[in-house]
């Protein structure tokens, strides 16, 4: 868990003075990144945001005045919640054919 703080850490902070125009000290955070590809890979898949986690992170950037940003997750946001009803919707169909 610490590793998957220190690469959200490691990005944001990347992002950050990659937007004050501080482009050297962007590429520092982000070759401490690269350098924890591999494992960056691994985590993705056993660490996904949350709705919850999305929806804030939207917000952020929406009052940060990066609209598009914010309307690019919350698209994200909408896929996952339209794949997490059909996926109930299916859980439930399968459970009423196995016990019906």
């Amino acid at each position: 868990m610490k590793k998957i703080m220190q690469a959200l850490e490691n990005s944001f902070a990347a992002v950050a003075f990659a937007e004050a125009g501080e482009f050297e000290t962007a590429r520092g955070f982000l070759k401490e990144e690269q350098s924890i590809a591999g494992k960056v890979k691994i985590l993705k898949d056993e660490f996904e945001l949350t709705i919850d986690n999305l929806t804030a992170m939207a917000i952020t950037y929406a009052e940060a005045g990066e609209f598009e940003k914010a309307q690019e997750i919350m698209q994200e946001v909408e896929t996952r919640l339209k794949k997490a009803k059909d996926d109930l919707s299916n859980n439930l169909v399968n459970l009423h054919q196995k016990y019906a």
